[in-house]
């Protein structure tokens, strides 16, 4: 063994030594910390907000010009609540003066599932309407029965208003 592979091995051993006694490792540039602590903060904002990822391969929420235009309403989402229970059609008000036929028990819209199945009944409760007509910007909810717990997170129903459909609206 030459002196010049004792003096390199000694070298490393100490290098070693130094690292073991000190605890300094690779240090992780100050910039990517900082980098990594903005972007986890405008997460956190941006879930705290509402904002939520749209899953890879989800169905957007469908709209409809023809229902708008006729009776003043944006659909904007079909939920199942009360332990599944009940179907909650939520929109958004765009014109006042053309919402009442939404709480018209023979006018009011209703949910398909895709086996054909109607489900129009307010069960117990109906909906929230009470008093003047929201509005323009506000939102509401119809609540239906969702008998036999036909639909389900997932499924993709129809709304039927009036004359109109609103095809392949997700359940959230």
């Amino acid at each position: 063994m030459s002196l010049s592979n004792t003096v390199e091995r000694m070298d490393r051993a100490a290098d070693a030594r130094e690292f073991r006694s000190t605890g300094r490792g690779p240090r992780v540039a100050p910039r990517v910390v900082v980098v990594l602590g903005v972007l986890i903060l405008m997460g956190g904002i941006l879930m705290l907000r509402g904002w939520r990822p749209t899953p890879a391969g989800s169905t957007p929420f469908p709209t409809s010009p023809q229902i708008e235009n006729a009776f003043g309403v944006r659909f904007t989402s079909v939920d199942i609540t009360a332990g599944g229970g009940m179907i909650q059609l939520r929109y958004q008000v765009l014109d006042s003066a053309k919402t009442a036929v939404v709480h018209d028990a023979s006018t009011a819209p209703f949910v398909v599932d895709r086996n054909g199945k109607k489900y129009a009944d307010p069960g117990m409760v109906g909906h929230t309407h009470i008093g003047p007509l929201k509005v323009a910007g506000s939102s509401d909810y119809i609540l239906l029965a969702n008998s036999g717990a036909g639909v389900h997170h997932g499924d993709l129903v129809t709304i039927k208003f009036g004359a109109y459909e609103l095809r392949r609206v997700p359940v959230l």
